[in-house]
């Protein structure tokens, strides 16, 4: 598995507690996540305000690794970059990358919070699915 894919995988798995808000789909998938874990309204309500509470930070370093692999991929195009500097813009991507891994993180352990031992399994299931989707869909 390359490292690139990977880190891909993770950043997709991370973000499933970030899946319960309403997307293009009108919310039909936080619904059906909802559903799924029998979530009561004080739970919905807890996890909306942990999603709400680290929208902006979200957003912030989900711009700041966008921005660093621009500048890493332009540099790359230059036969004239010096490695040196392609080593510190890879290494900013890196670290941008990472930085995003954790803050989904935490977002994802406030959640796992909220849920009961029996949600939790149910999630992690659900987060098990999908990353088999997801394989069948990269193999495919």
């Amino acid at each position: 598995m390359t490292s690139p894919f990977r880190s891909t995988l993770i950043l997709a798995l991370l973000a499933l507690p970030l899946a319960a808000q309403p997307g293009p789909d009108g919310g039909r998938r936080a619904d059906r996540i909802n559903h799924v874990l029998n979530l009561t309204e004080a739970q919905k309500t807890s996890i909306r305000s942990i999603r709400d509470k680290h929208r902006q930070d979200l957003i912030l370093r989900q711009d700041a690794l966008k921005h660093a692999q621009i500048d890493l991929r332009t540099a790359l195009q230059s036969l004239d970059t010096p490695e040196a500097q392609l080593r510190a813009l890879y290494d900013k991507a890196s670290a941008a990358r990472f930085d995003l891994i954790q803050a989904r993180r935490s977002v994802r352990v406030e959640v796992q919070a909220v849920l009961t031992p029996e949600q939790r399994t149910k999630a992690a299931d659900l987060r098990d699915r999908a990353q088999a989707r997801w394989h069948g869909r990269m193999d495919g």
